[in-house]
């Protein structure tokens, strides 16, 4: 298969996983491994664990290391201290490790006291995650730096890293998300396109020369040129930003993505901690499960606005509203094939829950997931992508 595909391809079990720009010298990185006197099979292991050589003299731990050639001796270890580094992490020791306070809450007044105690000590703002359950990395080889006492290293790997460890975990693939035709067709729902194009006829029979999106942007007439600055927007605008924002909204309407939704509000980790995704005869809902028998659990994180990013209505939605990620005070934590779990290097505290919610406090599906008939940009997603039934629409 070639390195070109389609985002639904992540969705086929045939999918081949191709590389992305930077790949890893495999063969560097056993010489290393030989040079430092580490035996073959426990090479492999290292290897298959995500610790790998790029460039330079720097060994990458790719589950937080991102590709840079600079080393942090927690996830970017050079070559001179592998060995110590090693033999740390095979003896279990975590001489390293950057702390994480783990307690339980039993009452959600002891839970909203925790919260302020570790925003004080932390001196920037909190964002939070909650689960019914606790998750670890699945790997032979653990980062000792990362290992948390009694829940051992965190699994915050988002869903299209999770299934390329499932089905290719030797692949070090760039994300691509939908094209910009397709997100072009759940944009442009929100403009009368017939209307568009009388207009644009009339332009020309006028003697306008309007070939363009930039032509039409540039018109004095307010509709074509609205219409053309959304679309130079989406044409033009696969920056950074414009990225973020798509793909958040990937993310949060049960498509796969790269990022790890987290909030910036309590009360909505609360309702993740207490409420278990289910599919009930094919509907999907949240089912209430309480503290989950004292498993539910919630992540505390330190804000790094470098590699997390808020949610913001981009001008290009223009009149499609998202309101998934606004009700949800949604802030994403990136990632990429070289940072798998990046989100766990920002974790400060995980807390037990280990109480009930009282029903007062207890956020509503409708709430926190509207559905297409409120939610425009929901309503035009499922009209407009090519396949609809993978997003995950709540009937109320």
């Amino acid at each position: 298969m070639s390195s070109y595909h389609d985002y639904w391809d992540y969705y086929n079990d045939e999918f081949d996983w191709p590389d992305g720009r930077i790949r890893p010298d495999l063969d560097a990185t056993r010489q290393i491994y030989d040079e430092l006197g580490i035996p073959a099979g426990e090479a492999h292991a290292l290897i298959a664990s995500g610790f790998v050589h790029i460039y330079g003299d720097t060994i990458i731990d790719r589950y937080y290391g991102g590709a840079l050639i600079n080393s942090d001796g927690i996830t970017r270890i050079s070559k001179t201290s592998f060995r110590d580094w090693y033999q740390a992490a095979k003896a279990g020791e975590n001489v390293f490790r950057r702390p994480v306070a783990v307690s339980t809450a039993t009452s959600l007044s002891d839970l909203e006291a925790q919260v302020k105690q570790i925003e004080a000590n932390q001196g920037r703002r909190l964002l939070f995650r909650g689960q019914t359950m606790h998750h670890e990395t699945t790997r032979q080889i653990k980062n000792p730096a990362l290992i948390i006492e009694g829940l051992g290293e965190a699994s915050f790997i988002p869903s299209v890293w999770r299934n390329l460890l499932k089905r290719k975990p030797d692949s070090f693939h760039n994300f691509e998300g939908l094209s910009s035709q397709e997100w072009s067709r759940v944009i442009d729902s929100q403009f009368d396109i017939n209307e568009i194009n009388r207009r644009v006829k009339a332009r020309r029979d006028q003697g306008e020369w309007i070939s363009s999106a930039q032509d039409m942007e540039d018109s004095d007439d307010p509709i074509l040129s609205l219409f053309g600055r959304v679309r130079m927007d989406l044409s033009m605008g696969h920056n950074y930003n414009l990225a973020d924002l798509l793909n958040t909204l990937l993310q949060h309407y049960g498509l796969d993505s790269p990022y790890l939704d987290l909030s910036s509000d309590l009360d909505i980790a609360l309702f993740f901690s207490s409420h278990k995704f289910v599919h009930n005869g094919g509907t999907p809902r949240y089912r209430y499960v309480g503290n989950n028998e004292s498993k539910s659990i919630l992540y505390v994180f330190r804000e790094d606005k470098t590699e997390m990013a808020e949610y913001a209505h981009d001008r290009v939605l223009h009149e499609l509203d998202p309101l998934r990620p606004k009700r949800q005070s949604c802030v994403i934590c990136r990632s990429s094939p070289y940072a798998l779990n990046l989100a766990g290097l920002y974790l400060v505290a995980a807390i037990r829950v280990d109480f009930e919610l009282p029903l007062a406090e207890r956020r509503s599906t409708p709430d926190l997931f509207p559905d297409s008939k409120v939610d425009s940009f929901l309503a035009a997603l499922l009209g407009n992508c090519t396949q609809p039934e993978r997003i995950t629409n709540f009937q109320h």
